[in-house]
């Protein structure tokens, strides 16, 4: 088919049909365009009522049943053992623990990680004697300052003050110490460091 067949085929060609294919054309664009905007429009719904859902709840309080374990279920291993002597303390810990002649409250044995690891003696007068394995400050008072250092009998012991409350730590062949003053705080301590120098050394 040359130029000029061609040319008087497309002239032959209805009006009706080249409108028909124009109006096709638009309302195809336009039915694309709808589809776009109603996608949008329903994330935009979405959002909204998700972030009003939010804000409702925001203030209403959750039953604790809702997000508490089962009691039943749940075991917690007390940090503390109450021990009657420091002979049954010893049990626990396989080292002596010295005491202070003086009216004892009681003894404990603190766990950690499921093994007893620090021996504890609590004074009728309100001090404190804690003994475990290692080095570092095991008075569980946290924050104190330093006063001064002692040296009792070859044993280094640091003097510490927090608030109204005086203590020591001291160190001797691989044992740590504490001593909570109540009483007669650096008389007990001192006697105390030399007991342990006795017993660890």
């Amino acid at each position: 088919m040359n130029q000029k067949n061609f040319s008087e085929a497309m002239n032959e060609i209805d009006d009706k049909y080249v409108n028909e294919a124009v109006l096709y054309r638009k309302e195809k664009a336009k039915k694309h365009l709808w589809f776009k905007w109603s996608a949008a429009a329903a994330c935009v719904c979405v959002m909204a009522a998700g972030g009003a859902i939010f804000l409702l709840n925001l203030g209403n309080d959750v039953p604790a049943s809702y997000h508490a374990p089962n009691p039943s279920s749940v075991q917690v291993v007390n940090p503390i053992i109450g021990v009657n002597s420091a002979a049954e303390m010893e049990s626990y810990l396989d080292f002596a623990v010295p005491v202070l002649d003086k009216e004892v409250d009681s003894y404990s044995v603190i766990v950690m990680d499921t093994y007893p690891t620090t021996g504890q003696v609590d004074y009728a007068d309100g001090s404190q004697f804690r003994i475990q394995y290692g080095s570092g400050d095991i008075s569980g008072i946290y924050g104190g300052s330093l006063e001064e250092t002692k040296n009792i009998d070859g044993i280094e012991a640091k003097y510490y003050k927090y608030d109204t409350t005086c203590y020591a730590v001291w160190e001797c062949n691989g044992f740590t110490f504490s001593y909570v003053f109540g009483g007669e705080g650096d008389k007990d301590s001192k006697s105390l460091i030399e007991k342990c120098k006795n017993v660890f050394e």
